[in-house]
């Protein structure tokens, strides 16, 4: 029985830390030339949850990614879109440098999470 005991212990305490370790920073929606010095980066619009503002039935998420390298090679990020935490994805779409990437969204609340293995500067915003 102690073995056991011992057992899940260590299993739950190594979740947990998995949990965490997978933790990222997450910006406000609006935000312009961010950096991303992470692999993933998380933005999230903010609204209140308890009488939420009338909005548009129908958005435009826009993102685009800019960098300063000079390198040859083509640079680009990975974008998913996530409304409700998790409750609804799109994507992955990939955005080159330099270029602008527009999904049509409803009024939930959304958020982007962007994946890059470059120092890039995105901005996000709902148009």
């Amino acid at each position: 029985m102690k073995k056991f005991f011992f057992v899940s212990i260590f299993f739950l305490f190594t979740g947990i830390a998995s949990v965490v370790a997978q933790s990222f920073p997450v910006n406000p929606i609006p935000s312009y030339n961010v950096s991303l010095t992470t692999l993933n980066t998380g933005f999230q619009e903010i609204r209140p949850r308890i009488n939420p503002l009338p909005s548009r039935e129908k958005r435009d998420m826009e993102v685009t990614i800019s960098s300063s390298s000079t390198s040859s090679m083509t640079i680009f990020a990975k974008v998913w879109l996530v409304k409700d935490n998790g409750a609804s994805t799109l994507g992955p779409y990939f955005v080159a440098e330099g270029d602008q990437l527009t999904v049509p969204i409803d009024n939930g609340r959304w958020g982007v999470v962007i994946r890059c293995e470059w120092n890039v500067s995105a901005s996000v915003w709902i148009d």
